[in-house]
């Protein structure tokens, strides 16, 4: 058993999480549930890995060696049901610097881009900042689920997009896609000849049903390629690694040579070696992860529910991140961010920054001990006591 109740203090690391400083006059230290990284130490074994490389004193340029294709492909056999064949990986940079560069390969300037929206913010930044033309379309929200209005959908696609941006399971809103919902996507962008870009790096915390990839569906096999990393999964985002999963090795090929024509490589052994180690010992760690970040949303809704009964909770079924409908406030997110900076020293997620749909909502992060968790949500019912009527 893993101790994801202890409280591990990041306070003097170089962590952006707990070292936020926000321009609101606020108290120091704010308590934090905004960016998405956990607060649970990674597994041991993968630190373990890590030290001893840290062994050998030189850290020269690397590529990743056989063991560590071995190891992603022999995860995704067994947690997920999907054989990727190694030589459809690619080991690189973070997921969001390949989403950029990749679209600028894919689509020519001007393209249209389409994202499900309220969707990851960097989603906005990597379309536009590439040249492309973002293409929001707005998720349907029904008694505090979202679902895709595939009928709003096909129509964006007739009017001339060339790729989607998907994220599965879904950041913010959570959701965790069913295999119904996925083919639906998949028979229109291969109706409509788009590439389909699939952001898949909250796979491993599917929370209340199991997780479908888009690798599950080689009619789309042409146009996908699918965005994979340790980072969520084991709480290693600051290694800057991703492995993309490209099942056209053509289209592969491609991916490989642009990076290379920019002179951008992959990142340094340290990072392979955490790939491979948590891939390979870390199913134990894992199902731990995931059970206490479940047992989490529950007491959030359930504080929710009995003392901040007007905020709206999304229907959560994975990541770490919460979904809050907080209009109950009559306040625009910017203000809820800045009042419960200033006020009350929690920094939550502004959920303006995910959509023009999204105002007056909040992300909030769970991926934390239960004592820190629960800290975060008797401050917030203070500001909540003060501010709903």
């Amino acid at each position: 058993m893993y101790d994801f109740d202890k409280v591990v203090d990041r306070r003097g690391t170089s962590s952006i999480k707990w070292n936020v400083q926000w321009d609101f006059g606020q108290k120091d230290g704010l308590l934090p549930f905004w960016i998405a990284d956990t607060d649970f130490a990674s597994e041991p074994k993968i630190l373990e890995a890590m030290k001893k490389r840290c062994d050998h004193p030189i850290f020269g340029y690397a590529d990743p060696w056989d063991s560590v294709y071995d190891a992603i492909q022999g995860w995704w056999d067994r947690r997920h049901g999907f054989h990727a064949e190694k030589d459809w990986m690619f080991i690189s940079s973070g997921v969001v610097t390949n989403i950029y560069f990749n679209m600028q390969m894919l689509v020519p300037k001007g393209g249209k881009i389409l994202a499900f929206t309220p969707v990851y913010d960097p989603f906005f930044a990597a379309i536009e900042n590439s040249g492309h033309e973002l293409v929001a379309c707005p998720m349907d929200r029904v008694d505090n689920y979202f679902t895709i209005n595939y009928e709003r959908f096909e129509d964006e696609l007739k009017n001339g997009v060339k790729a989607v941006m998907f994220c599965n399971p879904h950041n913010p809103v959570g959701r965790v896609w069913t295999e119904e919902e996925l083919r639906k996507l998949v028979e229109l962008c291969v109706k409509y000849d788009v590439y389909l870009l699939s952001d898949e790096v909250h796979a491993d915390y599917a929370l209340t049903r199991n997780y479908t990839t888009l690798g599950k569906f080689p009619e789309i096999y042409d146009k996908l390629i699918i965005y994979t990393a340790i980072s969520k999964s084991f709480n290693m985002a600051g290694l800057v690694s991703s492995c993309l999963i490209i099942p056209n090795v053509e289209l592969k090929k491609q991916v490989v040579a642009d990076f290379e024509s920019r002179w951008m490589f992959g990142p340094c052994d340290l990072a392979f070696t955490a790939m491979e180690a948590a891939y390979t010992y870390g199913d134990t760690w894992m199902d731990e992860a995931r059970a206490y970040v479940k047992a989490n949303a529950d007491a959030t809704e359930k504080f929710i529910a009995e003392r901040m009964p007007k905020i709206q909770v999304t229907k959560h079924e994975g990541t770490f991140l919460m979904w809050l409908d907080m209009n109950c406030y009559g306040l625009t997110s910017e203000k809820i961010t800045e009042v419960l900076a200033k006020e009350y020293g929690v920094a939550l997620g502004d959920g303006s920054h995910y959509g023009k749909e999204a105002e007056g909502f909040m992300r909030f992060n769970i991926g934390c001990a239960r004592e820190t968790l629960m800290k975060g949500l008797e401050l917030m019912a203070a500001m909540y006591d003060k501010y709903v009527k």
